[in-house]
């Protein structure tokens, strides 16, 4: 699984495309949909927690609350999307000091298209078509999928 022990891959979805994301908590949850967003915008298929990320050089504190971990996440990756469309950023990192059923907080790190590599898809939405967020036994799982 990668340092962190979460990973996440693309999955084929007619007209959109999903992702599905597995953690060891729910912190790592939202952490490894925070990169596997980023992985998609650069154009992969799959990842898990680098030991050497890109450096960010653009930092953002984020606070959200929301009824539920399902609308919770899809919340936090649009919040995301939106600043790496809207600021032409790439996230690289993020450390999150809260994550429970209704709020999630940290800050996240982001760098440059060219510094964390070339944007190769547009997404234009989170959705919540097929939202999934539950635990496995020991792991988390969230399946997610993205209006291209």
């Amino acid at each position: 699984m990668g340092d962190a022990g979460w990973r996440w891959r693309t999955i084929e979805h007619t007209g959109d495309l999903g992702i599905e994301v597995e953690a060891p908590s729910l912190e790592q949850l939202f952490v490894a949909g925070a990169h596997a967003l980023a992985g998609v915008l650069l154009g992969e298929e799959a990842g898990a927690a680098a030991s050497e990320p890109v450096k960010a050089t653009v930092w953002r504190e984020l606070a959200l609350e929301g009824p539920d971990r399902e609308v919770l996440l899809v919340d936090w990756l649009r919040e995301l999307l939106y600043v790496q469309i809207s600021e032409d950023l790439v996230l690289v990192e993020a450390e999150l000091g809260e994550v429970g059923e209704s709020r999630v907080a940290g800050r996240v790190g982001f760098a440059r298209p060219s510094a964390a590599g070339c944007v190769e898809r547009e997404l234009k939405a989170v959705t919540y078509h097929e939202l999934e967020v539950s635990q496995r036994g020991e792991e988390w799982f969230a399946r997610i999928v993205f209006d291209i």
